[in-house]
């Protein structure tokens, strides 16, 4: 009795080929997964740094935190009336947050993005980093021009008038007491003056006056 091989040749290439698309397959798979890994571990999440002035407290997240706390990406900061809060964040930036202001932070290593809700911030990069501000409605804010340390403009030329105010007052003070001095040893020379030609005229008068037996002792 004959068998025929020809079925079971074509069966045996059949199951060669499933095992070859099997090992294909299975080695895609494992590529893909270290590529996937390979691009998880390279991507790193970027912490903020918080820094608060005189190390006063302000909200994060609806809780107190101050210098040194950790700030990650969708916080939402608020500062008090008294105090300036910054965020830094290594080799990208960082965020300066003003006094009673409300702010969100999203950030990467190539994008931040600043969303004020009150208040006011300011944004610095690196280059090569994307940065926006924008405001509550999502607009990109206009940046304020920068005002004098201190104070406003007006308030600061106050001080600076009042200064100089002060300075032309003590000036003057000491303009009136060296012209006083002066008018004092002025009178004092005339007196002495006076003083000693009444001296010389009575002299003359009392040598005019003198004679062999009586001789002029006044002076």
């Amino acid at each position: 009795m004959r068998f025929s091989t020809r079925p079971i040749r074509i069966l045996s290439l059949l199951l060669l080929l499933a095992v070859a698309n099997i090992y294909v397959f299975a080695n895609g798979a494992l590529v893909s997964s270290a590529k996937g890994a390979s691009e998880a571990g390279s991507s790193k999440v970027l912490l903020g740094k918080l820094i608060t002035t005189s190390n006063r407290p302000v909200i994060v997240n609806g809780g107190e935190a101050i210098t040194g706390t950790v700030i990650l990406s969708g916080a939402q900061v608020q500062t008090s009336a008294a105090s300036v809060a910054t965020v830094q964040l290594d080799n990208v930036g960082s965020v300066t947050i003003a006094p009673s202001s409300s702010v969100s932070l999203a950030f990467d290593e190539k994008n931040v993005t600043v969303k004020v809700a009150s208040g006011n911030a300011t944004l610095t990069t690196v280059e090569g980093v994307k940065g926006v501000v924008l405001d509550a409605n999502g607009n990109p804010m206009v940046p304020t021009p920068s005002a004098p340390a201190g104070g406003n403009t007006a308030k600061n030329w106050g001080i600076a008038g009042v200064a100089v105010g002060s300075a032309a007052f003590i000036w003057a003070i000491i303009a009136w007491n060296r012209a006083n001095d002066a008018r004092d040893k002025a009178a004092a020379a005339a007196a002495a003056n006076a003083a000693l030609a009444a001296q010389l005229a009575a002299l003359r008068t009392c040598l005019s006056g003198q004679t062999s037996t009586s001789l002029c002792k006044s002076f």
